[in-house]
């Protein structure tokens, strides 16, 4: 019996350890860093078809400019914005922490093939990071 009473001990014991710590790897990372997110954004800029598809990523701000734009005047908008941002070989080169995010310095090869760089500002908002402003120039 005292077998038996001392293997219940170790299970129970070895089911509270997985009740406590599973639910802490199960989160994973929380939000995952600032460069991680940018990259993702960049995918679904190069995929996206419309300019909708693009306000889940941005700061609030930027996402209530677009909104405010007429429906007939934002295909217009969002063929500028794709030309503008036809980027390619998109890399971090460093990422800082600010007060309410981080700033990325990019780099890239613009449309006419010139080495571009970018400063990126990287908000959150609601704890998940968010694309602010972009600032690029070719060289």
């Amino acid at each position: 019996m005292s077998t038996w009473l001392g293997k219940s001990r170790v299970m129970a014991a070895g089911l509270l350890m997985v009740f406590l710590v599973a639910p802490i790897f199960a989160q994973g990372p929380a939000a995952g860093s600032a460069s991680e997110f940018y990259l993702k954004y960049r995918t679904a800029f190069d995929a996206a078809r419309k300019v909708d598809e693009l306000l889940p990523y941005w700061v609030a701000a930027r996402r209530k400019e677009v909104e405010s734009t007429p429906a007939a005047e934002r295909a217009d908008m969002f063929d500028f914005m794709k030309a503008m941002g036809a980027l390619t070989d998109v890399k971090i080169v460093n990422e800082a922490p600010t007060a309410n995010g981080a700033t990325l310095t990019v780099e890239a090869v613009d449309s006419d093939k010139a080495k571009a760089t970018g400063t990126i500002e990287m908000l959150k908002e609601g704890g998940a990071w968010k694309v602010g402003k972009e600032r690029w120039k070719s060289q």
